[in-house]
């Protein structure tokens, strides 16, 4: 579990490089040398791919968010959401796994168990749904 919290880690460390480049960095700096000197200054080896099944887990941000507001205003979980509690559970506690089929999320009263591809669509549908109900421009 630990070498998984590193790995998210060196991920989220790598957005906040490539956020601060944007931000301040001279223009014309390439992604080939922005990478370069991620690589030197972090101690990661390559390869190292970024955009794996880790950075799913980064993108569970929002939907935590979410459960909170709605929580906040006293409304009904659906099912949606008591998974987004189970899955927060799980990260807080560190009791979260992942491998080539996908995510399983435990915590002391149920366990979500999601492939990759179902994972994406959870998201989005969470997501949409949130901001549907939000921004209604009707």
């Amino acid at each position: 579990m630990i070498g998984k919290i590193l790995l998210i880690s060196a991920k989220l460390k790598w957005i906040e490089i490539i956020l601060r480049v944007f931000d301040e960095g001279d223009e014309r700096l390439s992604l080939k040398e922005i990478r370069k000197r991620f690589f030197e200054e972090s101690g990661i080896k390559k390869p190292f791919k970024f955009l794996d099944q880790n950075y799913g887990i980064i993108k569970l941000m929002p939907l935590l968010f979410i459960k909170e507001i709605y929580k906040n205003e006293k409304k009904v979980f659906t099912e949606d959401i008591k998974k987004i509690k189970i899955i927060r559970d799980s990260i807080a506690h560190c009791n979260f796994d992942f491998d080539e089929k996908g995510y399983l999320f435990k915590s002391d009263k149920a366990e979500v168990r999601m492939s990759y591809k179902e994972f994406v669509e959870f998201l989005h549908r969470i997501e949409n749904e949130f901001h549907n109900e939000r921004f209604r421009f009707d």
